[in-house]
């Protein structure tokens, strides 16, 4: 209630009137508060994110396109595994870059002024050490344990993910979880696990895979935090040239620089920096709708693709467990869609 005195025509009486309290004209609606968050505008709040079914599919599809393309990748360098890799990276870096460069012209987009510097930094060193971590284990270790190694990455990535930032853990992420990482071992048949003597290495060997494993979980947290703050393309490009600085150095350390004869190989090393590029900027776009332990749980579809085309392209014949394996890796994929198709349309969580 506001109280008003007015004076009456003659100056000698004063009366009181109560009055309702103004109501104000032009509310603040919360669409405008998102609008300013959304552009840097305003401060920062706990907006509800977009919950629709189509947006968060955006995320799966994603991560499935990105092993798509890194089993292209991978099924290259496999084809072209005599060439030395330090060459292999810094060549099929230098079409990355170029690539990179075309889309960051195209899109008018900085190199310079952004934000989160050194969140963007430290993403791009991790995954650039996982990259050089994987490729030593699969060059030093039997197949199967550097695989079964390297794709303990979902683990790392929930439990990280857990203690730092609060993620909780659902039903359906930790059954996705242990068919992943099950369906993977299955496939690559670990000498660990499944007693194989015939090629041993020192122990401590395996530690540097658990370490690739460990930088690209952490990388994937890095990226969700900055997914929605810095172009996908960005990052991707300044993981592009740490590649390339680093194919160099490994060149340096091998003392070979060979460049790959005309004809096919060199076809090929264009299309893994075509691989490169698409992959990087699907998985830098995917962690903007998709969490990181999920996204990391999602990248087990390169073992279930990889087994797909060793058998299909490269005649290895299918084994009972290989394909049980693919088929533990495919169901935890469906259980992570269906759980998004249950909280979206009937509010259900698991």
């Amino acid at each position: 209630m506001i109280q008003l005195e007015t004076e009456l025509d003659d100056g000698t009486l004063t009366e009181t009137v109560e009055k309702e309290s103004c109501v104000i004209a032009n509310p603040i609606h919360t669409s405008d508060i998102t609008d300013k968050i959304d552009h840097g505008t305003g401060n920062e709040s706990n907006v509800a994110p977009d919950r629709s079914l189509l947006t968060r599919s955006k995320g799966i599809v994603l991560m499935m396109s990105v092993s798509v393309v890194a089993t292209v990748q991978g099924s290259i360098a496999f084809y072209l595994s005599t060439f030395p890799t330090g060459m292999f990276l810094i060549i099929s870096g230098i079409y990355t870059f170029l690539f990179l460069s075309v889309l960051l012209s195209y899109h008018n987009l900085t190199l310079w002024n952004f934000s989160m510097k050194k969140w963007v930094a430290s993403r791009v060193a991790l995954a650039v050490l996982a990259a050089v971590c994987k490729t030593w284990s699969f060059q030093n270790l039997p197949i199967g344990d550097a695989s079964a190694l390297v794709f303990t990455a979902p683990l790392f990535t929930s439990v990280i993910a857990r203690i730092f930032i609060g993620r909780k853990f659902t039903i359906v992420t930790v059954f996705a979880l242990l068919s992943g990482i099950a369906g993977v071992c299955l496939i690559t048949k670990p000498s660990f696990i499944f007693k194989d003597n015939t090629s041993e290495v020192p122990g401590y060997y395996k530690l540097v895979p658990l370490l690739a494993a460990l930088s690209l979980g952490t990388s994937f947290i890095f990226q969700e935090k900055i997914s929605s703050k810095v172009s996908p393309v960005t990052v991707s490009f300044y993981t592009a040239v740490l590649q390339v600085a680093t194919g160099i150095g490994w060149s340096v350390y091998e003392g070979v620089y060979p460049l790959p004869e005309c004809g096919l190989a060199r076809y090929l090393l264009v299309v893994c920096g075509l691989c490169y590029t698409a992959g990087r900027i699907c998985l830098n776009r995917a962690l903007k709708y998709e969490s990181a332990p999920t996204a990391s749980i999602l990248r087990n579809l390169d073992t279930a693709f990889a087994f797909i085309v060793q058998v299909a392209i490269f005649d290895k014949p299918a084994e009972t467990l290989s394909v049980l394996g693919a088929v533990l890796i495919m169901m935890g994929t469906v259980s992570i869609a269906l759980s998004k198709i249950f909280d979206v349309t009937f509010g259900i969580e698991f």
